[in-house]
């Protein structure tokens, strides 16, 4: 690997860094992979510093140097093929099976993929989500239908803010508030189907599964202001989506 300057290597792996928390990893991890990728450069000295709404870098070169750099989180999603995409690249980097030329460039290219899954199937997936859940539940082939549109019109929902640049709240609000609003109605035009179990079938794409998991593992490997903070954020999550459901519940009485 040839030489790589101190500006380089920071702007290497606070990149990485940036990535994987952008695309739902645990703090941990991505402190991991800066500093793995730091190290494989040539580094002497490896600080790093990650939150939910930002990543910190300081590393040191064998001449004394030392370089720092922040980058602020302003948007979350998740995207676990990035993660395992940009784990793979700190692995090879790390083991000599990659230049560092290389290495920039892929780590630009997956920085900058876009999602190319189309709207349209992650509807229809976030529907089969409600549907099956509808089953599990005990629920009839009517609930399933029912749990099934619910669950397509909460992932509309979230879609339909994220494109007007709304924030995480609001679709989960609103989410919560469209979900009950259709297992209201459907139950009012056929009476023998079980609102509760369409309504919460609805739900199903608004659980932040991710963020609670992440949450707990950050809490166990000692990040706790990550982990606090994560576990409030899937607290806001449920009062959100809770709201919907009681103001749509006290409307349809």
């Amino acid at each position: 690997m040839h030489h790589v300057s101190l500006e380089e290597t920071v702007n290497l792996a606070i990149l990485a860094g940036e990535v994987m928390l952008i695309n739902g990893a645990e703090t941990s991890r991505a402190e991991e992979t800066m500093d793995h990728i730091a190290w494989a450069c040539g580094a002497s000295a490896v600080n790093s510093f990650v939150i939910p709404t930002g990543v910190f870098l300081t590393v040191s070169n064998m001449e004394g140097r030392s370089l720092t750099a922040m980058r602020r989180i302003k948007y979350r999603t998740i995207d676990l093929e990035r993660i395992a995409k940009v784990n793979e690249l700190s692995r090879r980097l790390v083991d000599y099976r990659i230049e560092f030329t290389e290495a920039q460039n892929l780590l630009n290219n997956i920085a900058q993929e876009r999602a190319v899954l189309p709207a349209v199937i992650s509807i229809g997936a976030s529907g089969v989500i409600g549907g099956g859940y509808a089953v599990v539940q005990s629920g009839g082939s009517g609930e399933m239908v029912g749990g099934f549109i619910a669950a397509s019109g909460v992932s509309w929902i979230a879609s339909l803010v994220t494109g007007f640049h709304g924030g995480q709240f609001i679709y989960e609000f609103l989410g919560g508030l469209v979900a009950a609003f259709i297992g209201i109605l459907l139950q009012n035009y056929y009476s023998e189907l079980n609102r509760d179990v369409i309504i919460v079938a609805g739900l199903m794409p608004l659980v932040p599964g991710m963020v609670i998991t992440n949450a707990i593992r950050d809490i166990i490997a000692g990040d706790l202001l990550s982990g606090i903070s994560r576990g409030l954020e899937a607290t806001l999550t449920a009062v959100a989506v809770a709201m919907g459901v009681v103001i749509a519940l006290s409307f349809g009485k």
